[in-house]
């Protein structure tokens, strides 16, 4: 079995199909394990996250039948030279960029930032508690990104506001970050715009249309676009198309399918044992 991405859901995939005795190569363009929750980790309210992803690695490296490939490229030449019978696509998601005029212009020029541009700045040392405060901070996204966002900047003394266009900030957020947010955004005076949609993105303000049609700059020092996040699949076609008159199988899980919690991507990988049974590679019945 080859698993291209070793994040949280490709780890849990590698290591359970490992673990019932496959031989497991897991391929990861980076230098390290854990995809987005090892990068979102950064963050100074997720460092707890970053147990998850050494747990796996940790698991990982006392299986000896699976070999992982730092620093590799995965590309359907290398992934053949395996023979797989089963292929795992996990290869994560990235940020939403909408085509909202000047959105992308903006986000290229440095001028709009992104979650994973926030941190590499913030690893960088960019943003010192003495720089951010009294910035003002305009959110586009009222998600779990958007909200990671606010939660570093309103405490360091930001002026931060928050766009969306659903009628609350926070609605797909599980009860206890509704009640953090909540906390936060009352403390720091944190201004929620909702229904309100974005309409162009200039060097320093993003201009919107308020519920009642009226149409509003909002200036900011820092913009981030957190309009989401999307699944990456940038091989899985070719994967499809290379495969298709074979009985090799092509599992795309986690991030790669839809974007959502981790939670959940793990238990696309941890179904691999689903996968497995219903090729003929395993009995569930007997490891029961």
């Amino acid at each position: 079995m080859v698993v291209v991405g070793a994040g949280t859901a490709g780890l849990e995939a590698a290591c359970t199909a490992a673990e019932v005795g496959c031989n497991v190569f897991v391929l990861e363009k980076k230098d390290h394990v854990g995809g987005l929750s090892t990068f979102i980790s950064d963050l100074p309210s997720k460092t707890r996250m970053k147990d998850f992803p050494k747990y796996l690695e940790k698991r990982a490296s006392k299986l000896p039948n699976l070999y992982l490939f730092l620093n590799t490229e995965a590309t359907i030449a290398n992934i053949k030279n395996f023979k797989p019978d089963i292929v795992v696509n996990a290869t994560g998601s990235v940020p939403v960029v909408p085509p909202i005029p000047g959105l992308q212009e903006n986000i290229a020029a440095g001028n709009v930032a992104t979650i994973f541009d926030m941190i590499n700045n913030l690893n960088a040392g960019r943003y010192p508690d003495d720089f951010c405060k009294g910035k003002k901070i305009v959110v586009m996204g009222g998600g779990s990104v958007g909200l990671d966002v606010i939660e570093y900047f309103a405490p360091r003394g930001a002026e931060c506001s928050i766009v969306d266009m659903l009628p609350a900030i926070g609605m797909m957020a599980d009860p206890i970050t509704k009640c953090s947010m909540r906390e936060t955004h009352d403390k720091y005076g944190v201004k929620e715009y909702v229904n309100t949609a974005l309409q162009e993105v200039k060097e320093n303000a993003f201009v919107v249309k308020t519920p009642e049609g009226e149409i509003k700059e909002l200036e900011f020092d820092l913009g981030f676009n957190c309009l989401g996040m999307r699944s990456n699949n940038p091989l899985l076609p070719a994967l499809e198309e290379a495969f298709a008159d074979t009985d090799t199988y092509i599992y795309p899980i986690g991030d790669s399918v839809r974007a959502r919690r981790i939670m959940e991507g793990t238990m696309d990988g941890r179904a691999i044992l689903n996968v497995l049974e219903s090729k003929g590679f395993l009995d569930l019945d007997e490891i029961k």
